[in-house]
Parts: structure tokens; C-alpha cells; sequence
């Protein structure tokens, strides 16, 4: 097995890492059109756990591989990561007024910065982004797009017919790529998109890549959530 901790401890130190200079693309501006219904199916509705193999490798070579389990609760989420053995490594609870709450954390997972990246990493796979503006249209190549700035200036961009799935690229306010995740192999489920396989990319100092694999997904009842 790759080199586990020290790996996750880079991830945990360099996720929110400056961004390589690239800056979003145009936008020819859509009138009239709504991509809304498309680009709302990249993100699962309702209650939903899904269970991924998570290879991850960080810019120096190493890496590792560990069982993540996200579970989507209608206000919020939660998270595990564990050991391919079953082992639980760090589990938080994400409510959507923005508090989290680490439940556990084995060193050296406990520290703030290893949560709030891992966080910020799978709330952008698994929830819309907020937005004071949103703006529809196509790339030049006439890819579909829907552009979501944020409040602090942030740029999420959604392209929700890409790849025959889907990907999400994200920006700094200083208009700097910052994080890629491109959704492969998807189908359908109800107005959703579910990919088979989902790379993340993090740019900056320290560069990573998460490339996760579906084992499992299931719509839950309310009920049925941690």
C-alpha cells in the first residue's frame, strides 16, 4: 500500500493552495436560454449515501488509498474516511448554516486544515454551489456552461454535458483555477447525473488529485441517515 499519512498530511496542509494561472474562459452569454435543469442534475437531490475508493497522489509521487462514505442528510452531509480494512480515519457532520462538526479524527487527521479541505472538496462534488450571480451560455466550443459567482467572488463553473457526463472547475476570487473535478461514465437516476468515476484535481503549491470510484449508492429515507 502507498504511503498513507504523510500524503493525507500534504493534502490537509496544501488543499486551499493558491491556484496555477489559469483563468476562466470566455462566455458567449445564453439569451433566453435556461441550462438550469441541466447543470441542477450534476448534484443528487434528496437523501442519498454513497461509498467511493478514493486513490489519491500528491504532486511529490506519493499517495494512498482509503474508503470514503458521504452521506447526504436534505441539510447538510456527513463524511468518513477509512482504512481499506474497515478502520474509521476522520468522520464530520456538515450542516448547511455552515457549522461542522469533526465527530472523530485519529492524528494526524485531527487537525482544522485537514477537515475544512476535505470538506470544501466534498461539498463541491455533492452541492450546488451558493451564488449572487449566475450566468448562462457556451465556451467556444460550444460547450453548455452555467457560470456561479459567489458572494466572496469565487467562480464555479458547471459544464453539465461535458465528457458525456459532466465537470465542475472552480476559481479563486483572484479569477485563478483552484480545483477541476471531472464526473465519467454516468447514468441516470431520476432527474440525476451518478458518474461510475470522479477525478478531482487541486492546483496550487501543492497539486493533488483525488480519483474516486463508485462501490455503492443508495437513495435513503431520512430515517435511515447517521
Amino acid at each position: 500500500m502507498k504511503r498513507i499519512v504523510p500524503a493525507i498530511m500534504l493534502l490537509c496542509l496544501t488543499a486551499c493552495a493558491a491556484g496555477q494561472l489559469m483563468r476562466p474562459p470566455e462566455l458567449a452569454t445564453a439569451e433566453g436560454v435556461n441550462m438550469a435543469p441541466g447543470c441542477a442534475a450534476i448534484f443528487p437531490q434528496g437523501c442519498w449515501q454513497f461509498v467511493h475508493a478514493i486513490d489519491f497522489t500528491m504532486q511529490d509521487g506519493t499517495g494512498g488509498n482509503v474508503v470514503g462514505v458521504t452521506s447526504l442528510t436534505g441539510d447538510g452531509l456527513a463524511c468518513a474516511l477509512m482504512t481499506v480494512e474497515g478502520f474509521t480515519l476522520f468522520e464530520a457532520v456538515y450542516s448547511n448554516d455552515a457549522k461542522l462538526v469533526v465527530k472523530r479524527a485519529v492524528p494526524p487527521f485531527d487537525k482544522p486544515a485537514f477537515a475544512e479541505g476535505l470538506l470544501a472538496d466534498v461539498r463541491l462534488i455533492f452541492l450546488a454551489p451558493d451564488a449572487a450571480e449566475v450566468r448562462y451560455g457556451w465556451l467556444a466550443d460550444r460547450t453548455e456552461v452555467c457560470r456561479y459567482t459567489g458572494g466572496d467572488g469565487r467562480i464555479t463553473d458547471l459544464l453539465p454535458t461535458a465528457d458525456a457526463c459532466w465537470q465542475i472547475k472552480t476559481y479563486t476570487s483572484k479569477l485563478v483555477m483552484d480545483r477541476t473535478i471531472v464526473g465519467r461514465a454516468c447514468r441516470k437516476s431520476g432527474n440525476g447525473l451518478i458518474p461510475e468515476h470522479i477525478e478531482l484535481r487541486g492546483f496550487g503549491q501543492g497539486e493533488y488529485t483525488l480519483k474516486m470510484t463508485l462501490i455503492q449508492a443508495d437513495h435513503l429515507n431520512q430515517e435511515s441517515l447517521p
